[in-house]
């Protein structure tokens, strides 16, 4: 039995789907609007640091550590077992999007998926993750480890698997294929298990892109774990401990300017330059459009960080503000992705039933059609434009507390200007973006 027709994988995200519940420019001004009044109340209302206390949270008086050690070790391996089904599909199963498990499990349940339910839950890809699991297998405790320095030490190796991933996902003309994308994990593992062999799983975890990231999104859930008990706090105040080294902050804006290529590239402006393109032709275009687009978030940022500095005198604000950077990527995302995950997701629950396309049916879940009306085209438009704007209110809300915790409020208040400019642009660019 083969899968229905109408279980058909994109290569990525919805992007331009041009549903928003009003034109995109009003909504763009609208944002804007209530980001300049959220920042002027910020300084009237908010003279001194609170997330951080905030964070500390209070229990919810459930006792997890007797649990933790043997949930752990399940969610170990359920996700080695995943992991291993779907890299072996994708090198032995149909090599088609439509019959075969790896491109929804890699570019629906792993990229919009896990982070989301990050953001919700804390950081959970540390507890899923294969890659953890086996580097603590394979690291060779009972020998003397041969210790990083320079640039793999500082962790910057994390930025090229999550930069390939991109070019995979929005670049590469067969990025969907699943023997492209078996091969790919496949190389990645044997590379970070070779790492953590040769220097150690805690050295070779700074270079896992993507639990790097994952972990960054998870210091936004409400949940988290503290001397043994279960503890809950206001969303987004655990962003108050979380520490950006330079890398973090190029993952962050790497990760932020890929998602903006994802809406850019459903313009009709980049169709156009598109048109009559294909292969590796199309392959190299998107490069440099990834490559571009990317480059202009980054240096946004940092030039609003520069000039921000001068006012106060700070030696790192690209690092100290790099926190606020996680609720923009997650306003993106769940613009961008919410109804990838929703709609297009259905098919893994499909695929799971027949992973190597032979006709099984081992959860009785294939020929599972997908429900295309769970979310009116409204709702959609309504998500993301309220994720646009609460993601960037979040940013803003992040660098003030983490200004003010430094300087005085006038000091901080005038080091955030520049800021101020970068968050409103990148408000508006996102919501046109979103609707195409």
């Amino acid at each position: 039995m083969t899968p229905p027709a109408e279980l058909v994988l994109l290569a990525h995200g919805v992007g331009g789907r041009s549903d928003l519940p009003i034109p995109e420019w009003r909504a763009a001004w609208a944002a804007v609007v209530i980001l300049a009044l959220s920042f002027a109340a910020l300084g009237w209302l908010w003279p001194k640091a609170l997330l951080r206390n905030a964070s500390e949270g209070r229990p919810l008086g459930i006792a997890v550590d007797r649990v933790a050690r043997p949930l752990g070790v399940v969610a170990a391996v359920v996700g080695t077992i995943l992991s291993t089904v779907v890299l072996s599909a994708g090198l032995l199963g149909p090599d088609t999007n439509e019959s075969n498990i790896a491109p929804v499990t890699v570019y629906v349940v792993f990229w919009v998926g896990v982070p989301l339910l990050s953001a919700l839950l804390g950081d959970i890809w540390r507890v899923f993750s294969p890659w953890e699991a086996l580097g603590r297998l394979v690291e060779a405790p009972t020998r003397v480890l041969r210790p990083a320095s320079g640039l793999v030490g500082a962790g910057w190796p994390a930025l090229i698997p999550v930069g390939a991933f991109l070019w995979l996902e929005l670049a590469y003309h067969d990025g969907a294929r699943p023997r492209v994308l078996a091969s790919a994990g496949i190389a990645y593992t044997v590379c970070l298990l070779a790492l953590a062999r040769r220097s150690g799983w805690y050295v070779a975890r700074r270079s896992e892109g993507f639990g790097v990231l994952f972990g960054a999104v998870g210091a936004v859930s409400p949940l988290y774990r503290s001397d043994g008990r279960l503890r809950i706090r206001p969303p987004f105040s655990g962003l108050a401990r979380l520490e950006t080294p330079a890398p973090v902050v190029a993952i962050l804006l790497m990760a932020i300017g890929g998602t903006a290529f994802d809406g850019f590239s459903r313009t009709r402006f980049w169709g156009d330059i598109l048109t009559g393109r294909s292969g590796w032709e199309a392959t190299m275009v998107n490069t440099v459009g990834l490559a571009w687009v990317v480059l202009l978030v980054g240096l946004a940022y940092h030039l609003a960080c520069r000039v921000g500095g001068r006012v106060t005198g700070d030696q790192d604000p690209a690092e100290r503000f790099g926190a606020s950077l996680v609720p923009i990527l997650l306003g993106y995302s769940v613009a961008h992705y919410f109804s990838l995950l929703l709609l297009e997701g259905q098919a893994f629950r499909s695929l799971l039933s027949d992973p190597y396309g032979l006709g099984w049916n081992l959860f009785g879940t294939l020929g599972d059609p997908i429900h295309w009306t769970l979310v009116s085209t409204t709702v959609v438009g309504w998500v993301q434009l309220v994720a646009v704007v609460v993601g960037h209110m979040a940013a803003v809300v992040v660098a003030h507390d983490r200004a003010v915790e430094a300087w005085s409020p006038a000091k901080a208040m005038r080091s955030q200007y520049p800021m101020l400019v970068v968050m409103v642009a990148y408000t508006m660019t996102a919501l046109v973006l979103v609707a195409g």
